[in-house]
C-alpha cells in the first residue's frame, strides 16, 4: 500500500518512496505550449504548490536526465514527453525559507544570504555546463556581496556562453507577507518600494527576462498584494491563475478525489462507505473554483490529512480542521482592526460569513495600500481562499461564495479573535465548549446563551459602542462557532422563511447529539424603552412576532428541535426562553 503524502513537497521522494500521487505532469505540456515563457500561479496556502514546483524542478533539470524515467515513467509526461525536458540548469528559490527576525538590516542580510547562498549551490551544481573562468567560479563561491545585483552578474556570463536558465521562485509573497506580519506597514514599504531590497531583487529578475538571460520563469505564492508593490503592478510575467485549463493544476478534482478513496479501500482502510467519506470531503474540502470553468477543487492537503488520520485511528477524524489549515490571524488582523477599532473591511468580512455570498469584480493587481477599496479587499479574500467563485455575470461581476465548512470555521476564528482583541475580552472558551455539549446532549441550553450574552454586553461598555441587531447576531455566532457538535447557519432557510440562527446536529455524530436549536433575535432601539409603559408593549410586540416566525419552521428531523426567542437592546438582555 502506498503512504500518505501529507507534508511532503518533495517530488522525488514521492516517486521513490513508494507514496501515493496525484498525476498533475499533464499540464507540464499545457505551460509548455503557452507563448509565454514567464509565468506566475496564485493559490491558497496548503494547496500543494510547492509538489508541483519540485515536479517542475526534477523535469526540467538537465541534471536528472538519467533520473527520468524513474521518475516520470509511470505518469503521463513521462509517456508523452515534450522538447524541453531536463534542458535547463535550475535556480530555484523558496523565500519561505527567509527569516524575518530583528532589524531591517538584519532582515535584508538574511535575504541577500540566502539569495547568495543559492546562487553558489547553482554554480557548484553545473559549473562543469558553465566553463567559467576559474577566478570568476572563485569569487562567486566565494566572495558575498551582500546584495541580490550578483544574480545580474551571473546571468549576463551565462548568456554569454548562450546559457539558458530557468528560474523558479517558490512562496514569493511569503517573506513580504511575514514582513508585514511581525515588523508593520513602514518596514513592508522601505523593502518593497523604491530603493528596498526586495524590490531591487525583482528589477533585477524582471530585466533578465526582458533581456532572455532567464529563458523560464514560475513564480509561486498567495496573492498579486507583493508582486504589485515589487513592480508597481504586475509586469514580470503571464499571470495563468485564472487559466481554465490549469483549474486543477493545485488541488484535487472529483475524479482524483473518489480515486484515491478507490484505491485506499482496496485495502481495506475504511470502516464506512465511501459515500459517507465522500460527503465529509464534499462539506468540508470542496467548493473551491478559481476560474470560469467552475470546476469544484478540493484541498489536497486537507483530504490528505484525513485519510492520514484514518490510517492512524480506524476512523474517521473527529475533527476534520488540520491544524496546519487554519490561518495564522496575526498575518491579516490590520485588514479589520487597527487602534482598537473593527473597520470597514471587518463589515465585509462578517456580512460575507453570516450570508455565505458576495459579489464584486476581481481584481487581478492591487497594492498594500489600496486594501481599503471593496473590491480589492474581497479580491483579496479570493486569493486567500477565503470565498470562491460560484457564477460570473455577463457584465464581469463575480459572485463569490464561501467554498467550505473548513473555511467558515477559520472565518469565524478570525472573527473571534478581532473581538477579543478590540474589545479586550476574557472569554473562557473550555466552559463554553463544554456548556455547548451540554446544550448538545442535555438540551441544557440557557448557560452558553446567557454567557455570550454577558460578554456582548461587557464589550458594549467597554467601547461604549452600541450593537444593532446585526452586532448581536455576528457575536453570537463568533462564538457559536467555537463547537463542532452542531452545524451553525445564519438565515437558514426552514420550511417558509429564514432562520436568524440554527444549530443543527452535525451529521457525522449520528444520534449522539440529542437537541437542534432554532433562534430568533430581537432588537429593540433605545427609543422603545424610555418607560416600563412605552417598553412593556415593544417588548410583547417582538415575543410575538418572533413566535410566528419560530411557529413556522419545520424542526429538524434527526433530534429533538428547540426553539428560542431573544429580545435585546443596546444595552441589556429583555427576554430569553423558549417558545
Amino acid at each position: 500500500m502506498k503512504r500518505i503524502p501529507y507534508g511532503i513537497s518533495s517530488f522525488e521522494k514521492i516517486q521513490t518512496e513508494n507514496y501515493y500521487y496525484f498525476d498533475k505532469t499533464k499540464f507540464i505540456e499545457i505551460i509548455e505550449n503557452y507563448g509565454s515563457a514567464y509565468h506566475f500561479f496564485l493559490r491558497p496556502r496548503r494547496f500543494g504548490k510547492s509538489l508541483f514546483v519540485s515536479m517542475l524542478h526534477h523535469y526540467y533539470d538537465i541534471k536528472q536526465k538519467e533520473n527520468f524515467e524513474s521518475l516520470f515513467g509511470d505518469t503521463y509526461i513521462g509517456k508523452n514527453p515534450t522538447p524541453k525536458r531536463n534542458s535547463y540548469p535550475i535556480l530555484r528559490y523558496n523565500f519561505s525559507m527567509v527569516k524575518t527576525f530583528g532589524s531591517i538590516e538584519q532582515i535584508e542580510l538574511s535575504f541577500s544570504q540566502y539569495v547568495f547562498d543559492a546562487l553558489r549551490n547553482f554554480v557548484n551544481k553545473y559549473n562543469d555546463l558553465f566553463r567559467l573562468p576559474e577566478n570568476i567560479v572563485k569569487d562567486l563561491l566565494t566572495t558575498y556581496c551582500g546584495n541580490t545585483d550578483m544574480i545580474r552578474s551571473l546571468f549576463m556570463l551565462l548568456s554569454e556562453q548562450h546559457i539558458k536558465v530557468f528560474v523558479i521562485i517558490d512562496e514569493y509573497d511569503n517573506f513580504a507577507n511575514n514582513i508585514l506580519t511581525e515588523h508593520g506597514e513602514e518596514t513592508y514599504n522601505k523593502v518593497t518600494h523604491a530603493g528596498g531590497f526586495l524590490r531591487n531583487f525583482f528589477t533585477n529578475l524582471k530585466g533578465l527576462t526582458d533581456n532572455r538571460e532567464i529563458d523560464r520563469l514560475f513564480i509561486t505564492g498567495v496573492s498579486p498584494l507583493v508582486m504589485a508593490d515589487v513592480t508597481s503592478g504586475f509586469n514580470i510575467g503571464d499571470n495563468i491563475s485564472q487559466d481554465p485549463q490549469l483549474s486543477s493544476m493545485i488541488g484535487i478534482n472529483n475524479e482524483e478525489a473518489k480515486q484515491i478513496l478507490d484505491y485506499y479501500n482496496s485495502f481495506g482502510i475504511f470502516n464506512q462507505s465511501l459515500d459517507s467519506i465522500l460527503e465529509d470531503f464534499n462539506q468540508w474540502y470542496n467548493g473551491y473554483s478559481f476560474n470560469s470553468k467552475l470546476e469544484k477543487i478540493y484541498n489536497t492537503i486537507s483530504v490528505l490529512y484525513y485519510i492520514n488520520q484514518y490510517i492512524k485511528t480506524n476512523n474517521s477524524p473527529i475533527i476534520l480542521t488540520d491544524e496546519n489549515m487554519r490561518t495564522d490571524y496575526g498575518k491579516f488582523r490590520f485588514l479589520i482592526a487597527a487602534e482598537k477599532k473593527l473597520n470597514g473591511n471587518f463589515n465585509i468580512l462578517k456580512d460575507i460569513a453570516q450570508t455565505n455570498k458576495t459579489s464584486s469584480a476581481l481584481v487581478r493587481s492591487f497594492a498594500l495600500n489600496e486594501l481599503i477599496d471593496e473590491e480589492k479587499f474581497k479580491s483579496l479574500l479570493f486569493y486567500l481562499g477565503f470565498i470562491s467563485i460560484s457564477k460570473i455575470q455577463p457584465d464581469n461581476e463575480y459572485v463569490f461564495t464561501i467554498p467550505n465548512k473548513l473555511i467558515r470555521v477559520i472565518i469565524w476564528e478570525f472573527i473571534q479573535k478581532a473581538f477579543v482583541d478590540v474589545y479586550e475580552l476574557k472569554i473562557n472558551q473550555d466552559y463554553l465548549k463544554r456548556a455547548f455539549k451540554n446544550m448538545a446532549l442535555d438540551g441544557d441550553w440557557k448557560p452558553a446563551l446567557q454567557y455570550i450574552i454577558d460578554k456582548f454586553y461587557e464589550a458594549v461598555s467597554i467601547r461604549d459602542f452600541v450593537f444593532h441587531e446585526e452586532g448581536l447576531k455576528t457575536f453570537f455566532l463568533a462564538w457559536l462557532n467555537l463547537t463542532n457538535l452542531f452545524g451553525v447557519y445564519s438565515e437558514k432557510e426552514l420550511n417558509q422563511g429564514f432562520a436568524d440562527i440554527c444549530l443543527e446536529p452535525e451529521r457525522r455524530f449520528g444520534d449522539y447529539v440529542k437537541y437542534g436549536y432554532i433562534i430568533e433575535l430581537k432588537y429593540l432601539k433605545s427609543e422603545f424603552l424610555k418607560s416600563k409603559k412605552k417598553a412593556e408593549p415593544e417588548i410583547k410586540r417582538a415575543i410575538e412576532t418572533a413566535t410566528a416566525q419560530l411557529n413556522q419552521y419545520s424542526p429538524f428531523t434527526n433530534c429533538t428541535t428547540t426553539k428560542i426567542i431573544i429580545v435585546a437592546s443596546a444595552t441589556k438582555l429583555l427576554y430569553m426562553d423558549t417558545l
